[in-house]
């Protein structure tokens, strides 16, 4: 039994060597600006950035014999164990600098960061040291980095990740029915696109009125769709329309399936687009959902005028349903319940193969197509009626697929809810605050509104929050799957 242990874990213990290496590499960003800056966290940023790369290097040297080609099981625990180890490395320089802040408090900004939820438990963002924040942003930006490959071509190799719903027959850019080179070759092609993406949304920011370390660390935080900011005021901090415009460019691209974008590119088309159901979704969820806000705002009376209420709803909307988390206003405070209805859009309105998180509209599409059939079923016993979305019929297997994930994630913010319960918080912020975080919106409702933070919550809280940040990240069963005991089993 230990030495089938031993075989599984030793590939992904030696790429986890590898990403940690890579992570300390990151780690130049912050020791640069610290230095530039001459800040007194540049020689916690250089510790933790030796002991980052000296347990990489332990890693990839003590395995360096495990050289066998990762399969499906393999790619459970790949995943897994690959995005654990990097939240607790990349809490280092976190628990070094920011001495005050508790254990469960670096786990959970960390987690927060890399996950691309946006959430913090730092009041004062403001009087960082510019190398913390920068470090906090970066880490947003590698965390959607990862979440492409992870999205892309690792889960739906696996049959759990929903992008291939709609592209089960070219599911990634590079067709190849080994792992290893299906990161490797999705990999490029992506990084490319999501390097350039970001130094055009640097260039706006910067054009749109921000400085060069504002602009960068924004950027960070848009194209990964985190929401993670350096001021307690999020971009409000800016009051500034052109930002804010900026800002919703930048995310409605980033919501988008990057396999997508590649594609548009490629064929110099934007037929790629207007031919995907899920991209129509994407746009329509955006389209009903401000022109929804903006009406009950507008009815309200709820700011000045009319021009103030579009802008409002439009951000505010954009924003969550794309999961990023940024806020310009306190939308807790919006009539007629607004706030926890977007929270709800958000669970699916991004799509698969984007840096958001939460269902996607591929799962819920199907999810829906499924129900109706199965009510035809019922009048129909014996009749053919194949499982189809659009054109393309749907797989008995998928279907499965996710309506387990769909199960997964009704048990999980049900149980987490009920731990907040019973940890002395009202509905409103246990319920909301599970939900941004299996989400990765980031800011809930309640005492964890867009107006607070998490800065106040109990170990508990902040435990079973950093769980369901990395749940909903990892899609659930890829989790599920290493954790249950015949995983183990020879």
């Amino acid at each position: 039994m230990f030495r089938y242990a031993a075989y599984l874990l030793a590939p992904s213990l030696r790429l986890v060597g590898m990403l940690l290496s890579v992570l300390s590499i990151a780690m130049l960003l912050p020791i640069g600006m610290a230095w530039l800056y001459d800040e007194p966290t540049l020689d916690r940023f250089v510790t933790a950035a030796a002991i980052t790369l000296a347990s990489g290097l332990f890693l990839m040297v003590s395995m360096r014999r495990a050289r066998r080609e990762l399969e499906a099981r393999d790619g459970f625990l790949l995943v897994t164990l690959t995005w654990f180890v990097c939240v607790v490395f990349s809490a280092i320089p976190l628990y070094l600098t920011l001495p005050q802040l508790s254990i469960g408090q670096i786990f959970f900004e960390a987690m927060s960061c890399l996950t691309t939820t946006g959430a913090t438990v730092i009041s004062g963002l403001d009087d960082l040291p510019l190398s913390i924040n920068y470090w906090r942003c970066e880490l947003s930006w590698l965390g959607g980095m990862g979440i492409l490959v992870l999205g892309v071509a690792i889960l739906p190799f696996l049959g759990v990740g929903g992008v291939q719903a709609f592209r089960a027959e070219s599911t990634t850019l590079f067709k190849d029915t080994k792992l290893t080179p299906r990161i490797a070759d999705t990999a490029k092609a992506l990084y490319s696109l999501y390097l350039i993406l970001s130094i055009v949304c640097a260039l706006a920011y910067r054009w749109a009125g921000m400085n060069w370390d504002e602009a960068v660390m924004f950027m960070f935080t848009t194209v990964s769709l985190a929401g993670t900011a350096p001021y307690d005021e999020s971009i409000g901090f800016f009051a500034s329309h052109a930002i804010e415009y900026v800002a919703v460019v930048f995310m409605v691209i980033s919501g988008f399936n990057f396999l997508l974008h590649f594609t548009a590119w490629r064929q110099k088309s934007l037929m790629a687009y207007i031919t995907d159901i899920e991209s129509l979704g994407w746009v329509a969820s955006i389209v009903f959902g401000t022109t929804f806000v903006f009406t009950i705002l507008a009815y309200n009376d709820f700011y000045p005028n009319l021009r103030l209420c579009f802008e409002r709803a439009l951000f505010n909307t954009v924003s969550i349903l794309s999961t990023t988390g940024y806020a310009t206003d306190d939308y807790a405070v919006w009539p007629n319940n607004i706030g926890i209805l977007l929270l709800l859009g958000g669970m699916i309105a991004t799509c698969a193969g984007s840096t958001g998180g939460g269902i996607k509209i591929s799962r819920f599409l199907i999810a829906v197509k499924v129900a109706f059939l199965n009510l035809k079923r019922l009048n129909r016993p014996r009749a053919y009626l194949p499982l189809r979305l659009g054109h393309m019929e749907i797989s008995s297997e998928l279907a499965d697929n996710i309506f387990t994930f769909l199960m997964l994630y009704c048990m999980v913010v049900f149980f987490a809810t009920l731990v907040l319960l019973l940890d002395g918080n009202d509905i409103v912020t246990a319920f909301s605050a599970v939900l941004a975080c299996i989400t990765n919106v980031g800011p809930a409702l309640g005492n964890v509104g867009p107006a607070q933070n998490y800065a106040y919550c109990s170990e508990i809280f902040l435990w079973t929050c950093s769980a369901c940040m990395f749940l909903g990240r990892l899609e659930l069963i890829a989790v599920f799957a290493v954790f249950s005991p015949s995983f183990w089993r020879i």
